[in-house]
């Protein structure tokens, strides 16, 4: 399943970088996520994840069955998505650039783990039934690469399964990240809905369907009992959410970037 020949340390994680020299602002982010280390569950908002959770397994692959299919997760971060795709019986492979989160994610979840980049995923093509991910492509350097390699690792009649920030609300985060509003400071390249959409379809996904959450800040704390009941109309409202989600299944082999 694994293209290149991938050493794994003492605890079963394998390690790959890609290219025989990793890129330096790849090397970079690597070294800023591994040095974030048990900070990176102190950054995530509880709100946030459960309602990204639900966004994932309630709305998009509501009806999906994960149970006897193998599964690869790209960016697990702590493991909160990972243990819900064991917990339904799936054969998990979890993938991340950070050595410490994988092996974290690994030992808690009994699952495979790579260290790897997700814009040079490094799998033979069709490897996977199902593929996830959870707000990882707008941390490289090409959220439209990595939704290329997804689809391309993914198997014909296999699911793809993503969700990520919103373009629309980035001059919001630019001006967070001036203010100190906001602590990560890695990678963000936000990319819209539509353009996801549009690589899912161009990678030979089809069956398409969108959803989002967050209408505005989940930070306004008082206002998350209208912002959860207007969630509920996600596959209206996603172009303007915060958080957008899309979902498709693989159709045919032709893929860009194979």
């Amino acid at each position: 399943m694994i293209d290149n020949g991938a050493p794994s340390n003492r605890d079963g994680v394998s390690s790959v970088s890609g290219n025989s020299a990793e890129p330096s602002d790849r090397h970079k982010e690597r070294l800023y996520f591994e040095h974030l280390g048990d900070r990176f569950d102190e950054l995530m908002d509880e709100y946030d994840v459960e309602r990204r959770l639900e966004l994932v397994f309630s709305v998009l692959l509501a009806g999906v069955k994960l149970g006897d299919t193998e599964v690869l997760e790209v960016g697990c971060g702590t493991g909160r998505f990972s243990q819900k795709i064991v917990d339904s019986g799936a054969k998990l492979t979890v993938l991340d650039v950070g050595t410490n989160l994988v092996t974290r994610v690994t030992k808690s979840c009994s699952c495979e783990g790579i260290v790897a980049d997700a814009l040079f995923l490094p799998f033979s093509s069709e490897s996977f039934d199902m593929v996830i991910s959870s707000e990882c492509i707008e941390h490289t350097a090409d959220p439209i690469r990595a939704i290329q390699e997804m689809s391309r690792i993914c198997r014909v009649g296999g699911t793809v399964c993503l969700t990520s920030p919103n373009r629309l609300w980035y001059p919001i985060l630019i001006a967070a990240q001036r203010l100190g509003l906001r602590e990560f400071s890695g990678t963000e390249n936000w990319i819209f809905p539509r353009a996801a959409e549009r690589s899912l379809r161009d990678s030979g996904l089809g069956a398409l369907r969108l959803n989002g959450c967050h209408l505005w800040p989940f930070q306004v704390r008082f206002s998350r009992r209208l912002l959860r009941i207007l969630d509920g109309y996600g596959k209206w409202l996603f172009p303007l959410m915060i958080n957008f989600g899309v979902v498709g299944r693989k159709e045919t082999r032709e893929q860009i970037g194979s």
